[in-house]
């Protein structure tokens, strides 16, 4: 598949590249759309990327493509996945795949009618360990009693030394406006307010953080039968959006609760998973994203008479390359695609209840 690559920041640089240039027999990325005119020509350098475009609609027009990979700021996403399915080009997109759930609404209708894959970059849905953890999941949630999700996220320090990920001061000053104003008109669109703190809050800790962890809860709920999204009873953001969190009520009455937190100067990556049943607890424990080969651990704990029975699961295998295994799968040989638009509309619906009802508790 020749594959275009919007947007050369962060996760692009440490993942998606690495990753795609690694599975050469499948990908062969031919172009790359970054406005920073250093850092894309450091990076089609270092990948050997002949397209080398400033902007997206260029990459577009001039390129011949089968896919396109979006790793771009989020407010853009909804446009670029629109314009690509309207070339017929399949669609990776990074997390969140839309600020707005009428977006997501536009995007599914575009995939419909293109009869392309739309696959959301929820890459932790790739993860062996959510794997075994999926298929252990009863089939129903009457005997679960509380879920709670923590993630404390101290962003890319320790895991990158000065110079690691190329960046630079050459982005064009409209761009940015551009750019920041677009994901602004479409936070106030979805939650009522679009100014800084709000932006970061909303779309940077709910729908770019936390949906993660709310994807995989929700993943478990569907093999439970558990009607989604589930009720949202309140939320909370604090410290300028850099912590959000949003407690919800499940149809049996348990509490599910969610919190991230971004300590920048913590130095220790935390990110749990739990789930109490009567009789079982259940749990994932994450590593930092950006240790490669780190493996995620699923620990089930059962009542065993008098005894306490402990078992763990745990793989080494990379989920940012698995999914775009799956990717490919999805678009040359049919292969189901695990993380669909519909998936995305589910969490966002339930991430912007979380953000209005902060909203609600501070009037």
């Amino acid at each position: 598949m020749n594959v275009g690559v919007v947007g050369g920041g962060m996760i692009a640089q440490a993942m998606h590249l690495p990753h795609l240039n690694e599975l050469q027999d499948g990908f062969a990325v031919t172009a790359l759309a970054e406005p920073s005119e250093r850092v894309r020509t450091a990076l089609c350098a270092r990948f050997g990327i002949a397209g080398s475009f400033p902007d997206w609609r260029a990459l577009l027009d001039e390129s011949s493509l089968d896919a396109l990979v979006i790793a771009s700021p989020a407010g853009t996403h909804v446009e670029i996945v629109l314009a690509a399915l309207e070339l017929g080009l399949h669609v990776f997109c990074e997390k969140p795949l839309a600020i707005t759930l009428a977006d997501i609404d536009r995007i599914v209708e575009a995939r419909d009618r293109a009869g392309r894959v739309v696959q959301v970059g929820y890459m932790k849905r790739h993860d062996p360990a959510f794997e075994q953890a999926l298929a252990e999941m009863p089939e129903s949630a009457e005997h679960l009693r509380y879920v709670n999700i923590v993630v404390n996220d101290p962003e890319w320090v320790p895991y990158f030394l000065p110079g690691d990920i190329l960046r630079s001061s050459d982005v064009p000053p409209e761009v940015i406006d551009a750019t920041r104003r677009a994901e602004s008109e479409q936070v106030e669109e979805a939650v009522g307010r679009g100014d800084p703190e709000a932006c970061f809050a909303f779309s940077d800790g709910y729908l770019g953080s936390l949906v993660h962890h709310v994807n995989i809860v929700n993943g478990f709920l569907e093999r439970m039968a558990e009607p989604l999204p589930a009720r949202v009873v309140g939320g909370a953001w604090w410290n300028g959006g850099r912590s959000v969190a949003g407690y919800c009520e499940l149809a049996n009455g348990a509490r599910w609760d969610s919190a991230w937190i971004q300590l920048l100067e913590t130095r220790e990556y935390r990110e749990s998973i739990q789930l109490f049943f009567d009789t079982t607890v259940r749990s994932l424990t994450f590593p930092s994203p950006w240790l490669k080969m780190s493996p995620t651990l699923y620990e089930r704990q059962d009542a065993d008479d008098y005894a306490n029975s402990v078992r763990r699961y745990r793989s080494f295998e990379e989920a940012f390359r698995r999914e775009l295994v799956r990717f490919h799968a999805s678009c040359v040989d049919g292969a189901a695609c695990l993380t669909p638009p519909e998936q995305a509309r589910i969490d966002t619906e339930l991430l912007t209840e979380m953000f209005l009802a902060a909203e609600r508790a501070t009037v």
